[in-house]
C-alpha cells in the first residue's frame, strides 16, 4: 500500500504540471504554439504514466490481490492527475493577478535570508565586507535588468 500511496501522491504534480500548461497555453497570445507545447507535455506524462501503473499493480498481485482489484488501484493511483490538472488550469486563471505580487514576496525572502543568515554567517568567518557588497552589487544588477528589460 505505501507503493500505492507514493505513486499516488507523485502523480499529483504531474497533474498540475499539465493542468498549468494548458491554463498558460489558453492565456498565451501564441494560443497554437503554446496548446502544441502542452499537449506534447500531456503526452509525455501519460505515456511515462503506464509503467507507473504496472509498477502499483504488478506488486499487488503479486501480493494476493485479484487481477481486476490490482488493475483498479494501479488505475486509481493515476485518477489524480486529471483531478489536480484542473485544479492547475484553474490556479493559473486565479493566480495571474497575484503574480507580481507572489514573485515580490519571494524576492524580499531571499534578500531577508542573505541579510539574516549569509552575511552575519560571512562575518563569522572574516568575510562580512565581502559578502555585503556582494549583496549591494547583486541587488544593483537585479535592479538595472528590471528597469532595463521592463
Amino acid at each position: 500500500m505505501l507503493l500505492v500511496v507514493a505513486i499516488t501522491v507523485h502523480n499529483i504534480p504531474e497533474g498540475l504540471a499539465v493542468g498549468v500548461s494548458f491554463g498558460a497555453a489558453a492565456a498565451s497570445d501564441d494560443v497554437a504554439n503554446s496548446f502544441h507545447v502542452a499537449r506534447t507535455l500531456a503526452l509525455g506524462i501519460g505515456i511515462q504514466n503506464f509503467p507507473e501503473g504496472l509498477a502499483v499493480s504488478l506488486p499487488l498481485q503479486a501480493a494476493g490481490f485479484s487481477t481486476w482489484r490490482a488493475f483498479w488501484y494501479g488505475q486509481l493511483s493515476g485518477m489524480v492527475e486529471p483531478v489536480f490538472g484542473v485544479l492547475g488550469a484553474v490556479a493559473v486563471a486565479a493566480a495571474e493577478p497575484a503574480l507580481p505580487y507572489a514573485l515580490a514576496f519571494a524576492a524580499g525572502a531571499m534578500i531577508y535570508v542573505v541579510a539574516d543568515d549569509i552575511i552575519p554567517e560571512a562575518n563569522a568567518s572574516g568575510n562580512g565586507k565581502l559578502a555585503t557588497w556582494g549583496c549591494i552589487a547583486g541587488f544593483m544588477v537585479m535592479m538595472c535588468l528590471d528597469v532595463g528589460l521592463g
